[in-house]
């Protein structure tokens, strides 16, 4: 027995200490190198995500604050729709009587005023729909939720363009199926159903940043 555990104790003593030394360091010092690596990476995207994010709620704000006055423009449009019901050329026999008297006296007058309270939201809308596609190739979680919500957000400045351009056409002929297809359109964009539209959607939108904050700073 104390052969053997002589035999062994020489064969340690005979090992080149130095060398395995320097490769166990070697080796402790790459998978510090390889962890530090891991979570700068976690980090840099951490910080991608958390620029985007901001930039997002941002430019959604600055949609939401911008599109009020489209919004009221519409709310007043919607009150010459109904005066027109006291017209004296109103012309009952049509489907939607008030709303193309309207679009005859002031249609024209009310489009361009419509376009250029929209003009302040333009850029919101192009760089919110530019933010969503950018921010596709961080996989964040949940992030349908946020496209979704943003989506609806932006559909607003849609439905006001086709306001715009059913104010626009003062000469349709007013029997045409799709031209009253486009009115009745035109008479059930409210600026009551837009506002529910932008508040229950900027709902989603908020709770779904809270919790991706919350996420990319406890994996940071």
């Amino acid at each position: 027995m104390m052969e053997v555990l002589s035999r062994a104790m020489c064969e340690i003593l005979g090992w080149n200490w130095l060398s395995i030394i320097q490769s166990v360091t070697g080796l402790a010092t790459l998978g510090l190198a390889w962890y530090a690596l891991g979570s700068w990476k976690r980090q840099h995207k951490s910080q991608k995500v958390t620029e985007l994010l901001d930039q997002l709620t941002d430019s959604v704000h600055d949609f939401v604050q911008s599109f009020s006055v489209p919004v009221q423009r519409l709310q007043f449009i919607h009150i010459g729709i109904d005066s027109c019901q006291y017209d004296r050329e109103l012309n009952a026999e049509l489907k939607f009587p008030e709303a193309i008297r309207y679009i005859e006296k002031e249609g024209r007058e009310a489009a361009t005023e419509l376009m250029a309270s929209l003009k302040a939201s333009e850029s919101s809308v192009h760089r919110i729909r530019s933010l969503l596609v950018k921010g596709q190739i961080y996989n964040i979680e949940n992030y349908e939720e946020c496209r979704s919500a943003c989506n609806h957000i932006v559909w607003q400045y849609d439905r006001l363009q086709v306001v715009y351009a059913v104010l626009s056409g003062q000469s349709m002929n007013w029997e045409h199926p799709k031209v009253i297809e486009s009115v009745g359109n035109l008479l059930e964009i409210t600026s009551d159903d837009i506002n529910n539209y932008l508040k229950e959607n900027q709902v989603v939108f908020l709770k779904f940043v809270k919790a991706a904050y919350r996420k990319e700073y406890s994996n940071a």
